[in-house]
């Protein structure tokens, strides 16, 4: 006896393509949602972690009585400014100034107080394997009221840029255009030394 072999029809793929059609649209945006979170979640950690670290070297200044340039966290040296109390570099740069900060000593702000800092690099160098750009921006920080009364003006921002959030040159992974707090599509952490205040941010 012979066995008739039979297949699918035409219609019964043209549905199964479509209902399988309908199950990506629907299931892709989720998982485009998932990544973004993360992100999300990722950059409110590393602003969480440095804001809980400069506190402690805001406490341990308040310690010391307020004279010292710097304190020792975990045994590194971190320089602060004394009108202030916030970390403002490491001792080898030792920037003891809320208006002389430089890339790299946000760099070592990023570095020296995180426990387990993300990888970073300055944001006008290679960062396709790095989480995290590191740039200055010189007096956008604003003012501040330093311990003695006396107002601080044109105080720089340190900004952490998620490199996930970037678009990076294919050549030489260099963010392009370099980040700013204005670039479209970027999250990262703002620090200021003069107030201490961390923030996270999304340009989304």
């Amino acid at each position: 006896m012979k066995m008739k072999q039979q297949g699918f029809s035409l219609i019964e793929l043209v549905i199964v393509i479509v209902i399988l059609g309908l199950l990506a649209a629907t299931a892709i945006p989720r998982f485009l949602n998932v990544t973004e979170d993360a992100q999300n979640a990722s950059v409110e950690g590393v602003a969480g972690g440095l804001a809980t670290a400069v506190g402690f070297v805001r406490a341990q200044w308040e310690v010391d009585g307020r004279r010292n340039t710097s304190v020792i966290l975990d045994g590194t040296v971190v320089s602060l400014d004394t009108r202030f109390g916030f970390p403002t570099g490491s001792s080898n740069s030792s920037n003891t100034s809320v208006t002389a900060m430089t890339n790299q000593t946000c760099q070592e702000v990023f570095d020296n107080v995180l426990q387990s800092a993300p990888r970073n690099v300055l944001f006008n160098q290679d960062a396709r394997d790095e989480r995290y750009t590191v740039r200055v921006l010189g007096g956008s920080g604003g003012s501040a009221t330093a311990i003695d009364g006396t107002t601080v003006n044109n105080i720089d921002l340190c900004v952490y840029h998620q490199v996930a959030s970037l678009v990076l040159n294919a050549n030489n992974g260099i963010a392009s255009p370099a980040p700013d707090l204005d670039t479209a599509g970027a999250k990262g952490v703002t620090y200021n030394p003069g107030t201490g205040q961390v923030l996270s941010f999304s340009n989304d």
